[in-house]
């Protein structure tokens, strides 16, 4: 027994040395000193599993005793965060200059193993921008299309990303290459310097576009040369990193980065355009189960008070009246989505911005008239029992295209204006088509 119970302490000791050796080693601080452009680091990972290093040049800075090795993750870039970043934002992170750098990482082998040969990135990107696939291994997509990008440093090259085609319920469709955001607006403000030399033939803006092009050209030159499991940090030949786009604060002009959101409840409408008021009123009578109006609730409080409450969120739109106010609540809004029905807004159009703050998406559906007669020729015995009258389809429609100029990014949906019951029919099919898609909205910096 005295045996047994020897050979059992053995075992556990045994395994408890096992899984101390199995536990990761705390992160460290490594200092390393650029005595050359290149750091001859070849990395791995993305945003969705993190940034490691794949391999190291023969005289690369960082090898050493004290430096980085194989498998390490790499938390901070000098005061860089890198765990949220892409492939490609590590690649030109660490292209940027210094003379010393300290460098945050972390020992985690058995996850490199694991993700190594994998596409580390993962994100959402709306098209901004049509695209004819010139090769192959290239994607074709159109202004508004859904990627998913799953590399953006393939095989290590700089300057394109491998992304998929998703069709309206996010579902896969087709890989391909595209061009990166970087090079996107890399051309854009290419073609713009262009344009500003033509029209004031300005000798600094020449050698600035020239600049930008010769970096643009070289795209093809960052290619990582080896292995297939890291991405070789070169310097980007004789240009300056300067020149290179680190457009983190400047809106995107090729992509703009979204993220999925589910809807389980009926998305409230906002319908805009003429004769709103007959429109709700029959979408609410044919289909009493489905559309709800959205009450108004009288206050008599101070501008201020009101304003208050639209700050705070409590409010989303207000309208002025003799003596009090109609506020349009959030607690009303939820109040008939929990009865799942599809809310009618009473709002104006500026305060879709104060739906989208509290994660509140409306179907927003624009009616285009062709013009003043044709709003003025419509009847309805129920709806429209009074004539609508030559000065007030004119103010209308005039009313009707300011709105479209100013708020069509908002426009989930057009309908052609017409008959009420032909409307109608168009806003419910529109409505039932929405509330069915994947709801993309922005997701911060693309």
């Amino acid at each position: 027994q005295a045996q047994h119970l020897a050979s059992c302490f053995v075992l556990v000791l045994e395994r408890n040395s096992m899984d101390t050796s199995k536990k990761t080693p705390e992160p460290r601080i490594v200092a390393i000193k650029k005595s050359q452009a290149e750091l001859g680091i070849q990395i791995c990972g993305g945003n969705l599993y993190g940034i490691f290093v794949s391999d190291l040049e023969e005289d690369s800075p960082a090898r050493g005793s004290d430096g980085l090795v194989q498998g390490d993750m790499i938390l901070e870039y000098g005061t860089v965060d890198m765990r949220n970043k892409t492939a490609e934002e590590a690649y030109l992170e660490m292209l940027k200059l210094g003379e010393s750098i300290r460098i945050k990482a972390q020992y985690r082998v058995q996850e490199f193993h694991r993700i190594k040969e994998l596409p580390g990135d993962g994100f959402y990107v709306r098209a901004l921008y049509d695209r004819l696939a010139e090769v192959e291994q290239d994607l074709s997509f159109k202004k508004d299309d859904i990627l998913y990008v799953d590399d953006t440093l393939p095989q290590g090259s700089f300057g394109c990303w491998m992304a998929w085609q998703l069709d309206e319920n996010a579902q896969k469709l087709e890989r391909g290459q595209i061009p990166s955001k970087y090079m996107m607006e890399q051309e854009f403000y290419r073609r713009h310097s262009m344009s500003e030399v033509k029209d004031e033939n300005s000798s600094t803006k020449t050698s600035s576009a020239a600049a930008r092009r010769s970096f643009f050209r070289r795209k093809h030159k960052h290619k990582r040369s080896g292995s297939k499991d890291g991405k070789d940090l070169q310097a980007l030949d004789t240009i300056s990193t300067d020149s290179i786009p680190f457009l983190d604060d400047v809106v995107s002009l090729a992509y703009q980065r979204v993220q999925k959101v589910d809807c389980t409840s009926p998305r409230p409408v906002l319908i805009l355009g003429p004769l709103l008021d007959a429109v709700k009123d029959m979408l609410v009578k044919e289909s009493p189960g489905k559309f709800c109006r959205c009450p108004l609730e009288v206050m008599k409080a101070s501008q201020q008070a009101i304003e208050r409450g639209v700050k705070d969120c409590l409010f989303i739109d207000y309208k002025r009246r003799s003596g009090h106010f109609d506020v349009t609540t959030v607690a009303s809004i939820k109040e008939i989505t929990e009865k799942d029905c599809h809310c009618l807004l009473d709002i104006a159009p500026h305060a879709i911005e104060r739906l989208h703050s509290i994660h509140i998406y409306p179907i927003v559906i624009f009616i285009r008239y062709k013009n003043a007669k044709q709003i003025k020729e419509q009847k309805d015995p129920i709806f429209l029992r009074d004539k609508v009258t030559q000065k007030h389809s004119k103010e209308q429609f005039e009313t009707a295209q300011k709105i479209e100029q100013e708020y069509s990014k908002y426009f989930t949906g057009v309908v052609q204006g017409g008959p009420l019951s032909t409307i109608c029919t168009q806003i419910m099919t529109t409505v039932d088509q929405e509330q069915n898609k994947v709801l993309w909205i922005p997701a911060g910096p693309s």
